[in-house]
């Protein structure tokens, strides 16, 4: 069984040429050979009808044509003519050799073998099939005046194909030269055009092994203007765009286990720490007792942080819209965040105008949304400042804003904000209760219920956060 695509597109090549040109030379060779006897048989009954319109006079007096006469005309006939009866009696010319001193049968049952007559249109000229006695032969035979005592009789004519056979023959060394020729032509060819297409697909092929073996810079260079062409530059592509999430994979890891490990080994030190005895006072105990509280529910938001994370770029959280009144909602909202305003002795100034149209959102993730958004502006905000809260309509969205200030964002690192792990300030640890992702939730929250996010800042005074939420239609 051939496997290989070079071996199928090569032999499959090769075949249909050869196919066509054998088709091709056989319908030549019959178009030629049946062409040619045709007008040899036309010829034949042209002479022939001449040759009895010249003989009628001689016959009709009862006379024997002379054999001269019958000579000349098969001369000029190009072949051997003679006369016979309806009982086989030659009466002048002779037959062909090979038909001397043969009994023909009557000329009756020569007539009646449609097997090798053919009736012409006029129904009185009989024109006999090629007949083979060493070469082929054409034989025509014309009926003579009828005589009142004497039987039937028909003039023939005797006409070999040997200029036939020799064209036919000629033309089938010409087909087998010609074969021979389509033949290496078409293995050239084949060769050509099979390795101009399995060599691209090979590299493609060795490309992707190599990228499945572990290798993401691999590439494909087969990438020219053509349909695999095409199909190395989307797997040009794709290998570009797993390398990249590879690479955030393995960033990611990196993060989960840095943002884990820190609390881990917080908690396993004030556990050490404990077991060993140095704890000796109530104080000191429920000081040590707390901080693993602190850093076991740090870990449970993490945890809780990535699982919404992973859920919502799944889209495997459903989101019940509801229409919802801004005014109430951030109100009763910023109450519940007074104890951790108090800590850093921040206000909080809102802006949420009466007259805004109600939103479509899904309140418990709008609530995730402002709380992420305004803890990471209480975290971030300069103490004793204020936290600027208003509300806008836009385009057919309400449009919330969330400004502190603050050191701010470099303008380099704002596309970036929104990433899992993401840290403006590199040095800094994740010990003020933030687990990183809160941002990336927020975004991808926003963007499940309709709405749009993004941030401007400038550094060391203000920095703004917006958002936007569809308008509930009438």
């Amino acid at each position: 069984m051939i496997r290989s695509l070079f071996a199928k597109l090569l032999l499959s090549h090769v075949a249909i040429i050869l196919v066509s040109m054998l088709t091709l030379g056989l319908l030549m060779s019959y178009l030629v050979r049946d062409h040619v006897i045709e007008n040899k048989r036309r010829d034949l009954l042209a002479k022939g009808k001449a040759a009895v319109d010249m003989l009628t006079p001689t016959l009709a007096k009862g006379q024997k044509p002379p054999d001269r006469w019958i000579d000349r005309m098969g001369d000029m006939a190009g072949g051997d003519i003679w006369l016979m009866d309806k009982n086989g009696k030659v009466l002048a010319g002779q037959p062909p050799k090979g038909w001397r001193g043969k009994r023909l049968g009557n000329l009756s049952e020569l007539w009646d073998k449609a097997d090798w007559l053919d009736l012409d249109s006029n129904g009185s000229q009989k024109i006999l099939k090629p007949w083979r006695n060493g070469d082929p032969a054409i034989v025509a035979a014309l009926p003579l005046p009828p005589r009142e005592s004497d039987p039937p009789a028909a003039l023939f004519l005797y006409s070999p194909l040997k200029g036939v056979t020799r064209t036919t023959q000629a033309l089938g060394n010409l087909l087998l030269y010609s074969l021979a020729a389509s033949a290496f032509a078409a293995m050239i060819v084949g060769l050509l055009t099979a390795r101009s297409l399995t060599r691209p697909l090979r590299d493609i092929s060795q490309a992707a092994a190599a990228f499945a073996a572990g290798n993401y810079a691999s590439r494909t260079t087969a990438t020219r203007s053509d349909e695999i062409g095409e199909l190395g530059r989307t797997f040009n592509t794709m290998a570009a765009e797993l390398a990249q999430l590879e690479q955030k994979r393995r960033e990611f890891l990196s993060d989960v286990s840095h943002e884990i490990k820190t609390p881990v080994a917080s908690i396993q030190a004030l556990a050490e720490t404990m077991l060993d005895g140095l704890v000796t006072t109530e104080k000191q105990r429920e000081r040590y007792l707390t901080g693993i509280v602190a850093e076991s529910n740090r870990i449970g938001r993490l945890v809780g942080d990535l699982l919404d994370l992973s859920q919502l770029e799944a889209g495997e959280i459903p989101l019940a819209a509801q229409p919802i009144r801004l005014t109430e909602f951030i109100t009763e909202h910023t109450s519940a965040l007074t104890p951790f305003l108090e800590l850093k002795k921040l206000t909080v100034e809102t802006n949420i105008p009466d007259t805004l149209p109600p939103v479509l959102a899904d309140p418990d993730r709008l609530d995730q949304v402002l709380t992420n958004l305004l803890t990471n502006a209480i975290r971030h905000a300069v103490p004793g400042s204020a936290i600027s809260l208003s509300a806008r309509t836009f385009q057919q969205q309400v449009a919330i804003d969330i400004s502190n200030t603050g050191q701010g964002i470099e303008p380099e690192h704002l596309p970036y904000i929104w990433q899992r792990f993401y840290r403006v300030d590199k040095s800094r640890s994740r010990g003020d209760g933030g687990t990183g992702l809160g941002l990336a939730i927020t975004h991808k929250l926003v963007i499940a219920m309709g709405g749009t996010v993004g941030a401007t800042s400038t550094p060391g005074q203000t920095t703004t956060f917006t958002f936007t939420l569809p308008v509930k239609s009438d």
